[in-house]
């Protein structure tokens, strides 16, 4: 036989081991380079635990201070308020129950509309703020306005919530029960600030309050009174 023909036995086999060396420089890289299910749910980013995640951050500041409200997903709920670059920091906790009640408010409402900016009240001692909203299931939200603008009824709404929940890290308050604010009052607010009562708003729905030894001008709703203010600390006498 020459050596240039093959047999039809020895030629099976040829291919066969042409074949087999081919597949092997073939696969060997795709081998080397898999990734098995264990490394890839190693490479994946963990979730945050619930004692680090934020479902709630709400905060307004100016020229003169800060007020922050943040409510984690633990149920711990952070302050931090008052003026310069040091605002002091107060803590509380809230429940899974209460927890739970508050979720479901804040869900009910449907902010799909709400333009993430307002038209604000410019000035130099204006409250400029954000809300910054991520719930479970719910797409994330950051929403800017000024302190005392008129908004939304949903918006209105998740802001009259982040201020309850502001209200739970107080452990006490010196303001009398059933406190009911009179022209004169002097109000002490929990950064410290004192504001004295001036009057009312033309519709009765808003106290409006000045700062004693600041130039500030604040309208607050009766009931926000005791989330907002600690102690009276003096009243005029009839």
């Amino acid at each position: 036989m020459s050596r240039f023909e093959w047999s039809a036995a020895t030629l099976p086999i040829a291919w066969a081991s042409s074949a087999a060396a081919v597949l092997a420089l073939v696969t060997m890289p795709a081998i080397g380079l898999a990734t098995t299910p264990a490394s890839a749910s190693a490479l994946a980013p963990k979730p945050l635990a619930d004692r680090s995640r934020e479902l709630l951050d709400y905060r307004c500041a100016n020229s003169l201070g800060v007020r922050q409200v943040t409510l984690f997903a633990n149920g711990t709920v952070r302050l931090r308020e008052g003026l310069g670059k040091e605002p002091k920091m107060l803590l509380g906790e809230i429940g899974p129950v209460e927890l739970a009640g508050y979720l479901r408010r804040l869900a009910a409402e449907d902010l799909s509309e709400v333009h993430d900016r307002q038209e604000s009240t410019e000035g130099e001692w204006v409250e400029h703020c954000t809300f910054h909203l991520t719930l479970d299931g719910a797409p994330e939200r950051l929403l800017s306005f000024s302190r005392y603008d008129s908004l939304p009824l949903q918006l209105a709404a998740v802001v009259r919530v982040a201020d309850e929940v502001a209200a739970k890290t107080r452990a006490t308050t010196e303001l009398p029960a059933g406190y009911h604010a009179r022209v004169g009052d002097v109000l002490r607010r929990a950064d410290g600030v004192l504001f004295a009562v001036m009057g009312f708003t033309s519709d009765g729905v808003g106290i409006e309050l000045e700062g004693v030894e600041q130039p500030l001008v604040v309208y607050v709703r009766p009931e926000d009174v005791p989330s907002q203010f600690e102690a009276l600390v003096s009243r005029q006498m009839p």
